[in-house]
């Protein structure tokens, strides 16, 4: 991995990680270290998320200490 840090005051620059970010190989951070992305790919299943939510959401089940290990 190299770390290559670019100055975007000049039009050139800004073009140079316009440009970066469009390549599969590249990652551009911003300096607090987010990743900014132009694509709309989506990290995570949609459906595994509305499953977490519901499960925050519950009371959830009480079980018994001495049947935890059943």
């Amino acid at each position: 991995m190299t770390t290559i840090i670019i100055d975007e005051r000049t039009i050139e620059a800004k073009k140079m990680v316009e440009f970066l970010k469009t390549q599969r190989f590249a990652k551009v951070f911003n300096d607090k270290n987010i990743e900014i992305s132009e694509t709309e790919e989506v990290p995570y299943n949609p459906e595994f998320v509305k499953k977490i939510l519901r499960g925050r959401a519950s009371k959830g089940k009480a079980i018994k200490v001495a049947d935890l290990w059943k």
